[in-house]
């Protein structure tokens, strides 16, 4: 008599938002001698053959590349030294640098060292929703906005009025600014006449992509609506432009949760 099948069990598809920093993301390195991985458990992991790099790989360039956990809970990959990363050639004819948002399975080169990133499934952004777990078909079903995973204690106080600003302020500013978009110092800059009243920082990565790295405002000007007004002018002009943009900073990763009409931006969206 054959043996009874268990009934199959089904299980609610969830989302790939775990915890920040979950699913132990890593770095598989090799070369022809040498195999060994790397967990990555800190912010920022430096690359190269300085004795000093969280990871030291002789024969490559002193500091090679650097791998940036951001606010968004994405490891980004900076390629400061020659190497192939999924995206081909790592730095272009200008010798810009090469940034790459990585998935489990992409992989880059230093020297004669071959590196693939991984970070398990249930934590790995880029996957459909649920997950493999949930279905491979053509139409996934949207994620919900990712969380905010920076750390309260790890805020500075005006990251802190900004957020709350942006999560709780009114949409519209309490007085008319223009914004004025310097490529030079890579700054929008929120003006009031000749007077600056905030900013928004950025470093380009390629010629369709911007990281957005910080927001200010001055005190005087504080939970008026400035920043918010501000990081939406922004992105405005990068979806005109036909751009997207990758996120460091918190304020702008909180409003682009509370604007889920701004998600598409957003370099490797769900």
């Amino acid at each position: 008599m054959s043996e009874e099948l268990p009934a199959a069990v089904w299980r609610q598809p969830t989302t790939t938002h775990a915890e920040r920093g979950a699913g132990r993301p890593r770095l598989h390195i090799r070369d022809e001698l040498n195999r060994y991985v790397h967990e990555i458990t800190a912010d920022l992991t430096r690359i190269g053959s300085a004795e000093d790099n969280e990871v030291v790989l002789p024969g490559a360039e002193p500091m090679h590349a650097t791998i940036t956990h951001d606010a968004a809970d994405e490891y980004i990959l900076t390629m400061f030294g020659a190497g192939e990363t999924n995206a081909a050639t790592p730095q272009g004819p200008q010798g810009r640098l090469s940034t790459e948002t990585l998935r489990t399975g992409a992989h880059f080169s230093a020297g004669g060292w071959h590196l693939v990133f991984a970070r398990d499934e249930y934590a790995d952004h880029g996957r459909p929703y649920g997950g493999r777990q949930g279905g491979e078909f053509a139409h996934q079903r949207r994620q919900a906005p990712r969380p905010d995973y920076t750390p309260r204690d790890q805020l500075s106080p005006e990251q802190v009025v900004l957020i709350d600003e942006v999560a709780n302020g009114a949409d519209t500013p309490a007085f008319e600014f223009y914004v004025v978009k310097d490529e030079r110092s890579a700054l929008y800059s929120a003006m009031v006449g000749s007077t600056e009243v905030g900013g928004l920082s950025y470093t380009t990565a390629g010629d369709d992509r911007l990281l957005l790295l910080e927001v200010s405002v001055f005190p005087l000007h504080r939970k008026q609506g400035i920043a918010t007004a501000l990081i939406r002018r922004v992105l405005d002009d990068v979806r005109e432009q036909g751009q997207t943009v990758s996120v460091i900073c918190p304020i702008v990763h909180e409003f682009i949760a509370r604007h889920p009409e701004y998600a598409d931006l957003m370099e490797d969206a769900e």
